[in-house]
This record gives C-alpha cells, sequence and structure tokens, in this order.
C-alpha cells in the first residue's frame, strides 16, 4: 500500500507505530500512576493494535499493563478475527452459551482472571469510560473492585493528540476516497432524483475507492462506516445533520453533501461541500447563505497556526456570520479533532483555550442555516504547521457553487 494521491511516499501503520504507541502510552500511564489499561473503545483497538472492522455486539478488551506484554480478552466467536488481523494475542477467550455455567462465562471474570495474571500487584486500572457503556462499567467494578477503576479519557486523548505519519497517512487515503464520493455524487445530482440515490453513488464510488486501497486484502473491508448525511431545499439543507432520504432533488435548490465517516480503516474525515441542484441560479438568500458559508471557513482557515487556541479560530468564522447580519446561524462549533473517533479531540468553538500544535489533524467546518431559506457548509480537513496548515482535502474541489 504505497500508492499516494498526493505523489509522495506513504507508510501505512507498522508494528513499530503500534509499539511508539504503547511506548507513549506507558509514559503517560507512568505519569499518571496507571497499573494496567483494560480498553474497550475500537478506536483504542485499532490505534494500539491494528484490529479492525470486529463486531461490536459483544465486548473486546485491549489491555495493556505498565510491565508486560499486551493481549486481548475476548469473546470466543471475535478470537479468529483478531487473530488473523493483528498479533497482539488472545490471552482469554470468554464464552456466554454452555450449561452448567463454567469459567469464563462473562466478560467481566475473564478481564478480572486476566489481570490478576499479568498485573498482580496492579492498584490502579484505567478504563476508557467514554467508550464503555454504564452496565458494562458497572460489571468491570464489580469484578476488579470500585476502588481500582480510573477514567483514562483524558490520559488516551493527550496520547492520540499529535498524529503520527502513519495516522496521517490514512487520513490522506480517506481525503482521496472523499474527492471520488463528491464527484460521484454531483454525477448522481438531478431535478427529480431522490436523495438515497446521490447517497448510493456516493457509497458505492467510496467502497470502490478503498476496496483499490485494500488491493485484495483478505482481512479487511472496505465497507464505508457512519451514516450518510445529506439535506436538500430550504427546509432539509438547513439541517445540519439530515441523513439521504426519499425527498427527490428540484430544479434551482441546494444540496448539502456531507463525507464526515470514516471510509477507510476506520479512520474519520471532514469534506462537506454544497451544490446546486439543475441548471437555475440559485436564489439571491440561498446564494448568501453559500457566499457566507465560504467566507466563514476561510477565515477561520487563515487564522490556523501551531500556537493559536481553537477558540479564536471558532471566532474568526463567528464573526464572518455575524457582519453579516445573522446570530444564531451556526448549529454547531467551527470543527473538529480528525483521527480514529469521530468526534475527535479537540474541538473548535467558542472559547475554548486548547492551543494548536503542529501535527494536529483538524476539520474546519463552520455553516451557516436560516430556518425556511437553507444551509450550507465547507469542510475540510487539514494538518496543522507551525506556520499554517496543509490542506489534505482538495480545498479547490466544489469550491465554486453556480
Amino acid at each position: 500500500m504505497n500508492e499516494n494521491p498526493a505523489n509522495s511516499q506513504l507508510t501505512f501503520p507498522s508494528e513499530a507505530d503500534y509499539g511508539n504507541r504503547v511506548a507513549r502510552a506507558r509514559i503517560a500511564m507512568k505519569q499518571d500512576g496507571i497499573d494496567v489499561l483494560a480498553l474497550s473503545s475500537f478506536d483504542n483497538h485499532r490505534f494500539f493494535a491494528g484490529l479492525d472492522g470486529i463486531a461490536t455486539v459483544r465486548p473486546v478488551w485491549f489491555v495493556l499493563p505498565q510491565d508486560g506484554a499486551a493481549a486481548f480478552v475476548s469473546p470466543r466467536i471475535e478470537a479468529p478475527e483478531i487473530r488473523a488481523q493483528c498479533r497482539v494475542p488472545v490471552a482469554v477467550e470468554w464464552v456466554e452459551w454452555e450449561e452448567p455455567a463454567r469459567p469464563p462465562m462473562s466478560f467481566s471474570a475473564a478481564l478480572a482472571d486476566h489481570i490478576g495474571k499479568c498485573a498482580p500487584q496492579a492498584r490502579t486500572i484505567g478504563v476508557d469510560f467514554d467508550a464503555t457503556s454504564a452496565r458494562n462499567l458497572d460489571l468491570v467494578r464489580d469484578a476488579l473492585g470500585t476502588e481500582r477503576i480510573r477514567d483514562v479519557t483524558t490520559l488516551l486523548r493527550e496520547v492520540r493528540r499529535r498524529k503520527d505519519a502513519a495516522t496521517i497517512d490514512v487520513v490522506r487515503r480517506c481525503a482521496d476516497i472523499a474527492a471520488c464520493q463528491f464527484k460521484a455524487s454531483c454525477e448522481a445530482v438531478a431535478p427529480g432524483v431522490p436523495e438515497w440515490e446521490v447517497a448510493l453513488a456516493s457509497r458505492t464510488a467510496a467502497m470502490r475507492r478503498a476496496a483499490e486501497w485494500w488491493k485484495g486484502d483478505e482481512d479487511h473491508s472496505p465497507l464505508l462506516q457512519g451514516i450518510h448525511v445529506m439535506g436538500g431545499g430550504s427546509i432539509r439543507s438547513a439541517r445540519a445533520h439530515a441523513v439521504a432520504a426519499g425527498r427527490p432533488m428540484r430544479e434551482g435548490e441546494i444540496l448539502q453533501l456531507c463525507y464526515c465517516g470514516r471510509p477507510f480503516f476506520g479512520h474519520g474525515i471532514c469534506f462537506d461541500r454544497p451544490v446546486q441542484v439543475g441548471t437555475t441560479g440559485l436564489p439571491a438568500e440561498v446564494r448568501k447563505i453559500v457566499d457566507v458559508a465560504r467566507e466563514a471557513q476561510e477565515a477561520a482557515l487563515a487564522k490556523v497556526r501551531a500556537g493559536v487556541t481553537t477558540g479564536e479560530v471558532h471566532a474568526a468564522a463567528v464573526a464572518v456570520i455575524g457582519r453579516h447580519g445573522w446570530d444564531r446561524a451556526m448549529q454547531h462549533r467551527t470543527g473538529r479533532g480528525i483521527g480514529l473517533s469521530d468526534p475527535e479531540w479537540p474541538e473548535i468553538k467558542a472559547n475554548d483555550p486548547t492551543v494548536l500544535e503542529a501535527g494536529m489533524l483538524l476539520g474546519i467546518e463552520p455553516g451557516v442555516y436560516v430556518d425556511g431559506v437553507g444551509g450550507a457548509r465547507f469542510g475540510d480537513t487539514i494538518l496543522v504547521t507551525d506556520t499554517g496548515y496543509e490542506p489534505l482535502t482538495p480545498l479547490a474541489l466544489g469550491r465554486e457553487v453556480e
């Protein structure tokens, strides 16, 4: 997988990359006094081990002691997939169907058994609360002791804050796929065509391009992850997260397209564009919304560089929208971090003090939404640099709306 949409050499996550990520986590664990991590998030599984596409019906745990080897605690049904996809071993397989009951019959018992063996002196066990259901968290506390369990959401956020070359590589591929989606979507947009037909064209293009990147890999699927956000007309385009439905598009209206799913290896992307339906010019009030949304994004992008706060970036976009007479036209933040989680930290929102650093991946996507008139946003994925940013999605693509 060394092809490259940007004509420069790219790398895919290697065992060395995963080892470096584990090493960073262990440094953070030592600083925060965490003896062992027990992570249920599939984003973290992918980040630390390269595990991709496992069913989320039953909990799978990635266990990382401060000293010793990482391992998975897995339901038996998922163990073959884990072994096929990554080199981190499955230490314990738990089962759920045998009668009379024989241990381990639950994930919490299996998790407690493994931690008892790999980290018998562990006093603090870090769990990713943001990805663990309340019920499962209660079971973990019952099995391991409430006083030992600590939330490591913030710790993991810091470990994943600055993106390594492997993550940037994957997101470049996501950007390439999003560009293919947009082009296929534009070909499907026409008066009388229902929104879902555009979404179908977009999904097909994404999966075909992802399959080309995987090059026949037998253990990774090119199937697109996530909903397909899309809305046309004065009502639906003004709803930021309308999902492609059965409404036929009409001549002279706007269709807002959003490619914020996970098109490749579970990594996210930000790419948003409004598209005109048909050849009739947009109404003046809709044209204003499109023009101001584009101007707001350009103002936010102009503010991005290492050392600037996310609050400052957000304020630049909001100032443009306010200057054109709208004080309640924003329905969401100006952007967010891009990576494995969707959304990923940081959030680009009002008064946020987070300081941008070179190596962060961001989605910049301010929008303008006016009830009964319409909505539009321009969104792009960028890599923060010391002096500004590098666009990963094609800034010029779809920028001019006729």
